[in-house]
């Protein structure tokens, strides 16, 4: 072969990188460190995202693979994965969920989360969540302003405020968890209740609790009293919140029953009297005798403490509690809330 060939053959092994790969070990190692690093970098990206938006792996890999391995631009791309997926399944029936507890010094509040499946009512990540939602619904009513009586929240003002601990609205992070878990999630509805302005306390209960504060039945009542031994008024208070998920009052007292629905009663303990075959002369004291039963069933104020029966109606509950304390303890107002009731007990 001529010798200007032999140089050319010589230089173009020189330059294969097959070549060079066989000529140098060192040349290998280091490509081979080098692509392990890419891999565990790659996998420690996967595994950040995951931990910060809980999304399933297929969803994060996905995203970095479309962000090109930007973590922030991934976490957007599942932010709008999950809100589009939260437009396809808001057709869908939400009527399981949780009742959630948020509590500041002087207020607190409760919130119905709901979701399809109680499967996913025991997730944390929906757990937590809504624990979250709980306390900016909390925050979204000015309790040093508001009165001593439960406070409807506005759902729509609180899926539009920035979710507390966080930089999205409330909206954006439930269409993300719709994304990451599954299934139409739903604020439904929520009561903020604060202390007395002349002073007494906000107590609480939640029944049948998944984790601390979120459980499936939850009640809590304000008392207003001067007196001084806070911690009997606030035993006292949660007794009576306990009291509150047990029998489900719908309203205070006899004077709260809105008058549709008293007349509503009274028609049809009428008709039921009447078709008793009893005469027409007694049915009015009839009727009102079952009124009676009604009120102790309905009202807070009237019903029967569960806690401790031999203690009387609620209303005797308190004025036994003003004796001792002395001074007088009212119970101002109160909120229940049972996952997917029909309405909520204020």
């Amino acid at each position: 072969m001529p010798l200007l060939g032999m140089r050319s053959l010589t230089l173009r092994s020189l330059h294969s990188p097959r070549s060079a790969a066989r000529s140098s070990p060192r040349a290998v190692l280091s490509l081979s460190r080098a692509l392990s690093q890419t891999k565990m970098d790659r996998t420690s990206l996967i595994k950040d995202l995951r931990a910060r938006t809980a999304a399933p792996m297929k969803k994060c890999v996905e995203a970095l693979d479309k962000a090109s391995g930007d973590l922030e631009e991934a976490i957007s791309e599942l932010r709008k994965i999950g809100l589009a997926t939260a437009q396809k399944k808001a057709s869908r029936g939400a009527h399981d969920g949780v009742v959630c507890l948020a509590r500041s010094d002087h207020a607190a509040a409760l919130v119905e989360i709901n979701s399809e499946t109680d499967f996913v009512a025991r997730n944390q990540t929906f757990q937590s969540l809504a624990s979250s939602i709980a306390r900016t619904a909390l925050h979204s009513v000015d309790v040093a302003s508001a009165s001593s009586q439960a406070v409807e929240i506005d759902t729509s003002v609180v899926s539009t405020a920035t979710l507390e601990g966080d930089t999205v609205p409330v909206a954006e992070a439930l269409g993300v968890a719709v994304g990451q878990l599954g299934e139409n999630l739903v604020l439904r509805r929520g009561f903020v209740l604060a202390e007395p302005t002349s002073g007494g306390v906000v107590c609480s209960y939640v029944h049948n609790t998944y984790s601390p504060n979120v459980g499936r039945t939850a009640a809590m009542v304000s008392l207003a009293s001067t007196a001084q031994d806070r911690t009997a008024l606030e035993s006292l208070g949660t007794r009576i919140a306990m009291h509150i998920v047990a029998a489900s009052p719908l309203y205070l007292n006899q004077e709260s029953v809105p008058a549709d629905a008293l007349q509503k009663e009274i028609q049809i303990l009428k008709e039921q009297a009447l078709g008793e075959g009893k005469p027409e002369k007694i049915v009015n004291k009839m009727v009102e005798g079952r009124l009676k039963k009604y009120y102790s069933e309905m009202c807070l104020l009237e019903q029967q403490f569960l806690i401790d029966e031999d203690a009387g109606s609620i209303k005797k509950v308190l004025a036994t509690a003003s004796k001792e304390l002395g001074a007088t303890v009212k119970l101002e107002s109160f909120a229940r809330l049972h996952v997917g009731e029909s309405s909520p007990s204020v």
